[in-house]
């Protein structure tokens, strides 16, 4: 039985950073994957939906531009994006698994099973670890209705060679709406049947109401409160029916419906490690199941956190230091921003104003207004700060085409008693940014 210091089942975010760091030691590593080399993030999440929103962007910019400056608005040929997509990933998957190889790190491709406190089967061999990483992530959710077997999920949308005539998207989520945004500037026709009252419930949702009603001003049909019975196939097209007996033809659906931890398989319940189907692996403050030489970091760790890239590196960092460093602190998470990639963008970094305690004050900017959203047609672009009593900066909201850039200034401010002055005496930014109108917002 071969013996590592480290197996790590899952080969994402959570895994690449762990090995960064292992790299400057003489630690020995096993990664173990089963399906895309490099997880959700970069083969069908965040990052084929950012090259997406590449060419949405330009499209939606000159369709509200259009009689402003622009004589028409763009557009999106699907074939040759979906295509120049296609070779881009190839590319990156050819050669991901061979990129975190090396004298100190084996992989192997199968499903990891934990046999034991420090033995993972994989391929029909067992090895041996000292520390075992559970790193899987999450797994599309599907709907428990008749056909839904007919419904693709984010997996398959970005390898759609035909764009559909018409799209129902179920879901109300960040994917259900970022794909639902994509399809429409494309050209399709597209419905997004919700269960609920609430779209994005992790986002400020006056900003929520705006981006919908933009989104449906384009024309998608946005309705809420509207849970999915059913899905058949016809000889032309599919039919979704709602739990109210509303019926919508369509092309294409989409299951965008939310996403579950990836522990089937892995031998959970024979070691008695603990973990909620759907928010993952029960962890402690140092990312350890009950089963302390078995951790569990990244999306598939139920460590209280919304599930982002960045907290799986801070997991992964965290993991690193407690166990090379003696690490006897329990790990504290920064404030990390989020936001969504739709037109315009929805971000959020720290407090919503709706969980504002007694004594926060909130404060607005208007940035529809400036010179820059002006010439972007951008006239609905809002700003919101929160400030507790000690006026220490505690979150930040935006709506704007540029909300995922601006975001970015307020989480080194997050906890800061003193915002304008620190930004102000340490920050050169570029002018006429949002930046610089930070010192109107703190006056």
């Amino acid at each position: 039985m071969k013996k590592y210091d480290y197996i790590i089942i899952g080969s994402g975010p959570a895994a690449n950073h762990l090995l960064f760091k292992l790299a400057r030691t003489d630690r020995t590593d096993l990664v173990i994957e089963n399906n895309l080399w490099g997880g959700t993030c970069p083969n069908t999440g965040c990052q084929p939906k950012i090259f997406l929103e590449g060419a949405v962007r330009p499209v939606l910019n000159t369709y509200y531009l259009t009689g402003k400056g622009v004589k028409a608005a763009a557009q999106l040929d699907w074939k040759t994006l979906i295509k120049r997509k296609k070779e881009i990933w190839a590319e990156f998957r050819a050669e991901e698994r061979s990129s975190i190889e090396s004298d100190q790190v084996d992989t192997v491709f199968g499903s990891g099973v934990i046999t034991g406190p420090h033995t993972v089967a994989a391929a029909g061999e067992e090895y041996e670890g000292i520390n075992i990483i559970i790193a899987t992530g999450l797994l599309p959710h599907h709907l428990e209705v008749p056909g839904s077997e007919y419904a693709i999920t984010n997996d398959e949308f970005f390898d759609l060679d035909e764009l559909p005539k018409k799209a129902v998207v179920i879901g109300g989520g960040y994917v259900a709406l970022e794909l639902a945004t994509i399809l429409q500037a494309a050209g399709s026709e597209v419905t997004v049947l919700q269960h609920s009252e609430k779209l994005l419930r992790p986002f400020d949702q006056e900003y929520v109401e705006k981006l919908t009603e933009m989104m449906e001003e384009r024309g998608i049909a946005i309705h809420l409160n509207m849970p999915v019975k059913a899905i058949a196939k016809n000889s032309a097209a599919y039919e979704v029916t709602a739990e109210n007996g509303q019926k919508f033809e369509t092309d294409l659906v989409i299951d965008a419906s939310g996403r579950r931890a990836n522990v089937d398989g892995l031998g959970l319940e024979k070691l008695g490690i603990k973990f909620d189907p759907v928010k993952g692996v029960a962890v402690n403050e140092h990312l350890q199941t009950n089963v302390p030489s078995i951790f569990a970091a990244g999306d598939v760790a139920d460590n209280g956190q919304m599930n982002l890239t960045p907290v799986a590196w801070g997991d992964s960092y965290h993991i690193y230091d407690f166990v090379e460093n003696g690490l006897t602190e329990g790990i504290k998470y920064p404030a990390v921003a989020t936001i969504t990639f739709t037109y315009p963008q929805v971000a959020q970094v720290g407090k919503r104003e709706s969980e504002m305690a007694e004594g926060d004050t909130v404060r607005r900017m208007k940035l529809g207004s400036t010179f820059a959203a002006l010439g972007e047609d951008d006239e609905e672009a809002e700003l919101k700060v929160i400030f507790n009593k000690d006026g220490e900066v505690v979150g930040a909201s935006e709506i704007s085409i540029n909300a995922g850039d601006d975001i970015n200034l307020f989480a080194p401010l997050i906890g800061r008693k003193d915002p304008a002055e620190f930004a102000m005496n340490n920050l050169g930014f570029a002018f006429p940014t949002l930046a610089n109108k930070l010192d109107v917002l703190f006056r």
